[in-house]
């Protein structure tokens, strides 16, 4: 049976495919396509129709043999970027429905008083205060005012409102008024989506909940509509399993769940990248590596110490998000990101990108600006004739004249100058991002190898691993749809999170563990809801924890209940845990816990690597601008084929020189030289350097 990944980026829609079609041999395949964000759903059947072609069958025929789809989508990160959510209202505890608007009396930059802050996304009009109140311990204060909810619903009537969020005082310790307003509101406006603060973040932090809340109720009714018409396309050819949805956290749902939560989605496309990350490092046996994933809209950056990681709060598009998330930096440097002059003449590359439609100028699809993607056609780095796998044929001239144009006659510069400044710009821009996740937290990079992913990134990633002093950089054959296939050996997940508050002096193991047996409970309902069986569900228990008196917690796992005699354990484990994130403790100050995370998830699966194809070639020469392989002026490189790799390091490619993959090209450049240390993984390291 066949497990197919599909991951809808911005530019570029990703399928990887792996298992055996009608007891034939088994086969690993993937290919891209453009996003058609016009038509979603349908753009991913005509990929699916492509991957159906690679099989050699149709896709009725190829469905039939499949026993699993995952699914990562930016659907949900595009309308927020886009501003193209439902119409959304929010019902909060009365006096209180400006939390949204007065955030934290904070700006990203202190010192910039005209700092932008982002919109709010429910309008204040539609932001309803509800008579009621409970108190710190979840106590009722006072009753829910069941008129003040009906006459809310029909204000958000007259207004045309299409989703609510409830975001009540106190509500993660007692939801009993959060659950009897949506019974309202289903009773006064059927259709309506409502998301409530107790089902989606039931968390401490009112400001930081209400935020994840209205996200949630401002994005599910858009992405319910598109796996709506999926599913529809999909059972057109026969399917009418399950389809798994990769969430934020790493894990599988599926589309049921998230139709309801589609904040969980954020990050899916690249949360698969994370779980490539991690499989990667298992293969090649290297414990610590950092993914830099480059497609055609952003740069993705994660870090991986041996295990994937969560935190327990990030932001998105400057909105608080507080639900448990992969730690993944984002930046918008694509290859269609677009460089342009600002007012004082100082060239910037983004974040601003082109897209698929109309994409690049070389794309000869009515791109007018020029993109990091022109360039490299440019400077010779991409051939106009094999891009997307020979799918599509790209325009030279037309990249030329928009650097021209928008670039080099503006600065009085060649073309060639202009798009090799477009270059280093990029490259020092990626370099910067991964500088973020490593140095500025404390990671030396030069113990880290780089995962080069995209299609894109191949043709920058030596050079950005020089300048960051790196060990080597590795390139899987399924790069250019990394994430993807990280997918492909993604497991089932569900996560709960309780606020729990319990200082160091009050310390009581029972009430702990009954608060953990609970939780488990409901994690063993839902696993088996997804089809996991009892005997391959784990769990992992994580503490959030700080000293008394400050302002953010740290994870501690921990394993196991709890004992009279474990809290002198715990504190050990947090005290270490904090030296080793702020480079200090305070043994003599009081701890307490704030929240208990339990990950449930299915038993780890290893994932299918892929191997290099079966070619053994060089397949030209190519004359190309010299400044990326640390050279002057034009030089002719030679340019292999990713087959003339194909005997796991017996073949050595030393630079300058280019690799043709499928879907991108990897840069050699002079002193570096490339050899196959896996079969599927090429390692690229600078001569005299150790790996």
């Amino acid at each position: 049976m066949i497990k197919i990944a599909i991951d809808t980026g911005g530019t570029f829609t990703d399928y990887t495919a792996v298992g055996m079609f009608q007891n034939s041999e088994h086969k690993t395949v993937f290919v891209k396509n453009l996003t058609d964000h016009n038509h979603l759903a349908q753009g991913m059947i005509a990929g699916l129709k492509k991957l159906a072609d690679a099989w050699h069958t149709d896709l009725e025929t190829l469905l039939s043999e499949t026993e699993q789809i995952i699914h990562g989508t930016t659907l949900a990160l595009n309308a927020l970027l886009e501003k193209k959510g439902a119409v959304t209202a929010l019902f909060t505890t009365e006096g209180f429905r400006d939390a949204l608007e007065i955030r934290r009396s904070q700006l990203e930059n202190q010192w910039d008083l005209r700092a932008e802050t982002p919109d709010v996304l429910v309008p204040r009009r539609l932001r309803l205060g509800i008579a009621q109140r409970m108190d710190y311990k979840g106590d009722i204060l006072k009753v829910l005012d069941e008129q003040a909810v009906r006459n809310a619903c029909l204000k958000c009537k007259a207004y045309g409102v299409q989703s609510i969020a409830v975001c009540y005082l106190f509500s993660f310790l007692n939801p009993e008024h959060e659950k009897r307003t949506a019974e309202i509101i289903r009773e006064e406006l059927p259709g309506v989506f409502v998301a409530l603060s107790s089902d989606v973040a039931p968390k401490i932090r009112e400001y930081e909940r209400t935020s994840t809340t209205v996200l949630n109720a401002y994005l599910t009714p858009v992405l319910q509509d598109y796996l709506r018409t999926v599913k529809k396309e999909l059972a057109q050819y026969g399917w009418g399993k399950p389809i798994h949805m990769m969430m934020n956290s790493g894990g599988l749902s599926d589309t049921d769940a998230m139709s309801s939560f589609a904040v969980k989605t954020l990050f899916s496309g690249p949360a698969g990248g994370a779980c490539g990350n991690e499989a990667i490092g298992k293969m090649t046996e290297k414990p610590y590596t950092v993914l830099a994933d480059m497609g055609g809209t952003s740069f993705d950056v994660h870090v991986a110490d041996s295990k994937n990681q969560l935190i327990p709060q990030s932001k998105i598009a400057g909105y608080p998000l507080s639900i448990p998330t992969i730690d993944i930096t984002s930046i918008g440097a694509g290859g269609g990101s677009i460089a342009r002059l600002d007012e004082s003449g100082r060239l910037l590359v983004g974040p601003d990108s082109a897209g698929s439609v109309p994409g690049p100028a070389c794309y000869g699809l009515g791109g007018t600006e020029p993109t990091v993607t022109d360039a490299l056609v440019v400077l010779g780095l991409i051939d106009e004739d094999s891009f997307l796998g020979g799918q599509m044929g790209l325009n030279k001239k037309l990249a030329e004249k928009v650097i021209h144009d928008k670039v080099a006659a503006p600065l009085d510069i060649s073309v060639a100058e202009g798009a090799n400044i477009i270059y280093r710009i990029a490259t020092e821009m990626m370099a910067d991002a991964v500088r973020l996740v490593t140095i500025q937290k404390g990671n030396d990079p030069r113990k880290f190898s780089l995962i080069g992913a995209g299609g894109a990134f191949p043709l920058f990633a030596a050079n950005m691993m020089d300048a960051l002093h790196m060990k080597e950089v590795l390139f899987p054959v399924t790069g250019p749809v990394f994430c993807a296939w990280g997918m492909l050996g993604a497991t089932r997940r569900c996560d709960f999170t309780r606020s729990f508050f319990m200082e160091k002096g009050q310390w009581d193991p029972a009430k702990i563990n009954v608060v953990i047996t609970d939780m488990k409970k409901e994690g063993k309902a839902e696993l088996g809801r997804l089809g996991v069986p009892e005997n391959e569900q784990n769990f992992r228990l994580t503490l959030e924890m700080r000293y008394i008196g400050q302002h953010h917690e740290i994870a501690i796992p921990w394993q196991g209940t709890f004992t009279s005699e474990g809290r002198d354990a715990l504190e050990i484990a947090f005290n270490r845990t904090h030296e080793s994130i702020y480079e200090y403790v305070e043994t003599d100050k009081e701890w307490e816990i704030i929240n208990i995370h339990l990950a449930c998830l299915e038993r780890e699966k290893e994932n299918t690597r892929f191997p290099f194809p079966e070619n053994d070639i060089l397949l030209a020469n190519r004359t190309v601008a010299g400044n990326p392989f640390g050279q002057t002026g034009e030089i002719s490189v030679p340019v292999y084929h990713a087959g003339d790799l194909t005997g796991n390091g017996t073949k050595s490619i030393n630079g300058p020189a280019l690799i043709n993959f499928d879907y991108t090209t990897v840069l050699i450049p002079a002193g570096f030289a490339g050899k196959s240390v896996k079969n599927g993984v090429l390692s690229i390291t600078k001569e005299g350097a150790e790996a």
